[in-house]
């Protein structure tokens, strides 16, 4: 009976609701909100708008030999859960721009977002991995992957932000922001940001996928995080800590490699991805900010379990200890020189359980123990890598204090400008650079190839795909109705603003008490948007109300349980 009093009331109020010229559409993809990880499968071809705002729902595949084409500008946010999976033989076109890049980012407001908010985005090959018709983690049944092809063409992201992904649907299984199982060298990746992801930023699980201009800031576990044979190259990586998230029940590493799951793991191909130009910061940006106690942040790389993943021209800082060779299987790939290090700068300021920055857990094989240790083969002079004694990332010439307006630029004259080397063989092919990391000594952050598109502090921003002014809507109303309504547990909320100043939008229940704040801040004039999410509220009518400078309106909607 309560229900059926609701649906009428809520007929009522819709049926009292102007309808506005300037409501900017929005569009489920997906069984729905609030299905969870309800599967669905898109069987056509399908081309976005970036003239809707999308919200992601369930386990949306994109089936083999079909498309999915999001164009520059589009805005795709997550329900709970929700994750995009490109399966064998599908093909992802997200094709952004320096200007207008493509955002997955969550569904919930400025400011009440959170990591795992939703899942993200898993693409699937037929490139060669060291398992047999592996699983894909995250606990997605449908997402078989690998093969023969290492040509194999999953696509195209490029400018492209996913932001709060990493939905844990069990302890220790999670989606990572973009996890890559099999894909192979025919896909393009470039130009693309992962932000607060509860788990890894960017994970590869085999195949021969090749990346540049990579952003990672702010996720759970690892920042790069290779197994299963990839075999790749990826160079301009920038990783970013904040220094309050951290994987709860791990470590959490700038740099993670593994062949399997097996310390004496032969499987073939071995994982021997190749990175350069890599600048990864973790949480102690200096000798005073540091993450809190209790923290689980480690090393700026861990190798292990036979993995030979090679790092050159790059800084690696910030993180309590330096490089971690886990056992004697990777210790040997370092010793035959398939796994290789050089020209990297580094930075630690701890000591790990052994007496060196760089972890010596045990020493080379037995029957050649005379061999010096990890700490020697790292600091061989031919190979040019430099940490020496405990050293802040000033020391490298970096000094930053923020990492949501970020300066990770090394200053003209500083240990890596200038310090490049091309001239392994294994680099052929890479950008030639005369300078370690990711970005040019000197120049301008404004002016290096994360300005335009990324975004370093995606908490606070208000993802408004409505730009219509007032002065071309003069009688819009202040306040648009809700959509969904009724809703459960989410709804769009639409305000213009008509002159700037300091605006509020507020929800109410029936007696008058505020249940949230959804806006309260200086505002420009404008037409806007927002997400009102009603998790922990009951079912009822609820007023939201938005008030300006010379101008207020209020609403009522129907949460509907």
């Amino acid at each position: 009976m309560k229900k059926c009093i609701l649906l009428l009331l809520a007929a009522s109020i819709l049926a009292a609701a102007p309808v506005s010229a300037y409501q900017k559409p929005t569009a489920v993809l997906g069984p729905g909100l609030n299905s969870g990880r309800t599967e669905y499968t898109q069987t056509s071809n399908r081309t976005l708008s970036a003239d809707t705002l999308y919200i992601l729902t369930g386990l949306y595949y994109v089936d083999s030999l079909r498309t999915i084409t999001i164009p520059e500008g589009t805005i795709i946010m997550g329900d709970t859960a929700s994750t995009l999976i490109i399966k064998r033989g599908a093909r992802i076109y997200a094709t952004g721009t320096p200007n207008a890049p493509v955002v997955f980012t969550s569904l919930k407001a400025p400011g009440q977002r959170n990591p795992g908010d939703w899942g993200g985005i898993i693409l699937l090959g037929r490139a060669p991995v060291n398992k047999v018709e592996p699983l894909i983690e995250g606990g997605i049944i449908g997402g078989s992957y690998g093969g023969s092809d290492p040509d194999d063409d999953s696509g195209v992201i490029r400018f492209a932000r996913i932001e709060f992904s990493g939905y844990r649907f069990q302890l220790n299984n999670e989606v990572n922001g973009l996890t890559m199982g099999g894909v192979g060298r025919g896909t393009e990746l470039h130009h693309i940001q992962v932000s607060y992801c509860f788990d890894d930023s960017y994970e590869w699980f085999g195949g021969t996928v090749n990346a540049k201009y990579l952003v990672a800031l702010g996720g759970t576990d690892d920042e790069f995080d290779t197994d299963f044979g990839y075999s790749g190259n990826v160079q301009f990586g920038f990783g970013l800590r904040d220094p309050f998230y951290w994987d709860p029940t791990g470590e959490s590493n700038g740099f993670e490699s593994d062949n399997d799951g097996s310390s004496t793991s032969t499987a073939t191909p071995y994982t021997s991805p190749t990175f350069s130009n890599i600048t990864l910061i973790g949480p102690q940006l200096s000798s005073t900010i540091a993450p809190p106690i209790g923290h689980r942040f480690q090393y700026g790389a861990l190798i292990r379990r036979s993995s030979r993943t090679s790092i050159y021209n790059s800084i690696i800082g910030g993180y309590p200890w330096g490089l971690s060779l886990r056992d004697l299987y990777t210790k040997q790939a370092c010793r035959d020189d398939v796994l290789q290090w050089r020209n990297v700068s580094m930075t630690a300021h701890l000591l790990p359980s052994g007496s060196t920055h760089i972890h010596d857990e045990t020493r080379w094989p037995v029957a050649d123990a005379v061999t010096p240790g990890v700490l020697a083969w790292f600091n061989t002079a031919a190979y040019n890598n430099k940490l020496s004694t405990a050293r802040y990332l000033s020391a490298v010439g970096i000094n930053m204090t923020d990492i949501t307006n970020p300066d990770p630029v090394p200053a003209v004259g500083s240990e890596p400008d200038g310090s490049a080397d091309f001239s392994n063989p294994r680099l052929a092919g890479f950008t030639l650079t005369t300078y370690r990391g990711a970005f040019k000594p000197g120049e301008p952050f404004s002016q290096q190839w994360t300005y335009g598109w990324t975004n370093f502090d995606p908490q606070n921003t208000d993802y408004n795909p409505i730009q219509t002014g007032v002065e071309d809507a003069p009688h819009a109303k202040a306040l648009l109705q809700n959509f969904p309504n009724p809703f459960n547990p989410s709804t769009s909320i639409r305000f213009t603003v008509p002159a700037a100043g300091r605006v509020v939008l507020a929800v109410y229940d029936v007696s008058g008490k505020t249940v949230a704040t959804l806006v309260d801040k200086e505002m420009k004039a404008g037409s806007y948007e927002t997400i009102f999410m009603a998790d922990n509220l009951a079912s009822g009518i609820y007023l939201y109300r938005v008030s300006g400078a010379g101008f207020s309106e209020t609403r009522k909607m129907v949460l509907l349980r």
